[in-house]
Order: C-alpha cells, then sequence, then structure tokens
C-alpha cells in the first residue's frame, strides 16, 4: 500500500520537526505485535459496521476481548448516524490542497447538511490520545471538507477519538471556517517539511520517530538536560 510522505499520522511530528517525513522516508516500517493487534481491530470494527448497516451479511466474529472493545466504537458510530447521513467506512480522504501530495484513510465519516464527523479508532492503550488539537484528524476532515462541501450545507465539523481499551471517547468540534483557517496556517509548514526543509527540533513528538536514536538534534537535547539535570542535583 501506498503512503503518503507527510501522513496525517505523522503530522503532530512534521508540523513541529519538519526534516524529519523527509529523514524517515526510506527507513522501513516495523511491524509489531501492537500494529498488528491494531489492524485486526480496525478490519473487525469496518466489517461489524458494514453489517450493522446492512451493506454484508456475514456477522462479525474475533475475540470475545476485541470484541467488547471494537463494540464501544461501533456503537458510537452508530450513534451518531442519523437517517439523512451518507456514512463512508475505510474512506481515502485528499488533503493536497494543504499539504503536498497528502493523504490519508477515515475510519467513519459521517455527513449530512448540519454537520460533518470523522469517528477514529485508537485500538492502542499505551498512549492517550485526545482529539483536541489532533492534526490527524483536522486532515481527514480537511479532505472530507474539499470532497463533500460543495454536496452538503454543513458548517459544523466533528472530529471523534474512541480509545476503547483506556475507556476514553473524545471530541473536538470546529466551524468549517477554522478548519479551513487552521488549514491555511499550517500549509507553509507542510510545503518546507515536503522540501525536507527547517530545522530539527526534538521533543515529546519523537517518541515514534524512526530517526530518533541516530538524530543528533535529540542526542544534544537529551545531553543539554541530562547536564541540567545534574547541575540541579549537585
Amino acid at each position: 500500500m501506498k503512503h503518503a510522505i507527510l501522513s496525517a499520522s505523522g503530522a503532530h511530528r512534521w508540523l513541529k520537526c519538519t526534516p524529519s517525513a523527509r529523514l524517515e522516508q526510506n527507513i522501513k516500517d516495523e511491524t509489531s505485535p501492537y500494529a498488528q493487534e491494531g489492524t485486526r481491530a480496525h478490519a473487525l470494527a469496518e466489517h461489524w459496521l458494514q453489517y450493522e448497516l446492512g451493506l454484508r451479511l456475514d456477522a462479525p466474529q474475533g475475540e470475545p476481548e476485541m470484541m467488547s472493545y471494537v463494540k464501544i466504537y461501533v456503537d458510537t458510530v452508530l450513534d451518531r448516524i442519523t437517517p439523512d447521513s451518507m456514512v463512508m467506512l475505510e474512506r481515502r480522504l485528499d488533503f493536497s490542497n494543504w499539504v503536498p501530495h497528502g493523504f490519508g484513510t477515515g475510519d467513519a465519516v459521517i455527513v449530512n447538511d448540519r454537520r460533518l464527523e470523522i469517528v477514529d479508532l485508537k485500538y492502542g492503550k499505551g498512549v492517550p490520545v485526545s482529539a483536541e488539537n489532533n492534526p490527524q484528524l483536522r486532515l481527514y476532515a480537511l479532505g472530507a471538507v474539499y470532497e463533500f462541501g460543495l454536496l452538503y450545507d454543513f458548517t459544523v465539523v466533528r472530529m471523534t477519538i474512541v480509545q476503547p481499551r483506556l475507556d476514553i471517547i473524545s471530541t473536538e468540534e470546529l466551524t468549517t471556517s477554522e478548519l479551513l483557517e487552521w488549514g491555511d496556517s499550517i500549509e507553509p509548514l507542510a510545503r518546507e517539511a515536503f522540501a525536507g526543509k527547517g530545522e530539527l527540533n526534538p521533543g515529546d513528538h519523537c517518541r515514534f520517530c524512526k530517526v530518533r536514536s541516530t538524530c543528533e538534534a535529540r542526542s544534544e537535547a537529551n545531553l543539554r538536560q541530562a547536564r541540567l539535570d545534574f547541575q540541579q542535583n549537585d
């Protein structure tokens, strides 16, 4: 499967450290049991919603524990669907008007003449993820606004993350104008990131960066922090 250089899932990193996306570009993704588990959970969620929406006849099946957690996501999506809504699952969303060659996949996209909503499943439990100021969901929402904004009269965009294993459901709501304004504000950074330009900027966003172990800027920042800690404890 082709991946965007400036992925929505990595936006929290490349918006803060613009050279990082190009530095990671040729490093192979590492698979892990956690990633494989997340893939199975998303496949189950898609199957389950298709079944509930009458798009397939075979009932979903899976591990009992995973079924219980995924049901929370499925119920959340179903609760947000109204009779006049259009629902799309695992929808490819193009946000390249703001991010060069930018695209991603929205788990569930719900749209009607009042509201557009993106609902995202986070099956992991290692790191809590909030929908507030979440660039991944905002980019997905921009892609959905680009695709459906002329077909529907919604003025509100809602972005929801369901993280069932941490018992977290969080939502951010913006007007369409506020979302578009944010998109315009990050466009220069996205172009800089696509070009691989800018300054390396270590921080919390380095956690899942594929070059974190060889990044000189991160090593220097860690060394400065270690010296500061030593001085404070001396």
